[in-house]
């Protein structure tokens, strides 16, 4: 059975780490608890949705940030929710890099809660501490 690939983030996001990794596909399959080599191909070509539940098994299982995913999937499938989630919630869902940035800018500014001064997005964000 042949499937074309639906022009998904999720599924686009999946098929790349598959291709990437250095498991078989079966293994990776196996390890998220899928049953058959069939339901992970369903997602990695977006005939299927990646259960909510089996995000951070897969997310671990590809060597991927299960934030990432995370934010990958509700952004996809549930846009409403993720627009709600990030509108009304006090922070946002970080990856474990984008958390580390969080920490260095924490640490730069004493963590006064320093506005930051410039922000472009090919450059270097710079923050203003105040004594």
């Amino acid at each position: 059975m042949e499937h074309t690939q639906i022009a998904g983030s999720v599924a686009r996001f999946i098929e790349r780490r598959l291709t990437e990794s250095s498991c078989e596909r079966s293994q990776i399959a196996a390890r998220c608890g899928f049953r058959d080599l069939k339901v992970l191909t369903m997602i990695a070509t977006g005939v299927a949705k990646l259960p909510i539940k089996k995000i951070g098994v897969l997310a671990e299982a590809l060597g991927a940030d299960p934030a990432h995913l995370l934010r990958l999937v509700l952004a996809e499938y549930l846009p409403d929710v993720w627009e709600a989630i990030e509108a009304h919630l006090p922070s946002t869902v970080l990856t474990t890099n984008e958390l580390e940035l969080v920490k260095a800018y924490r640490q730069i500014t004493g963590d006064s809660d320093a506005s930051p001064a410039a922000i472009d997005r090919n450059a270097a964000v710079s923050a203003i501490v105040v004594a």
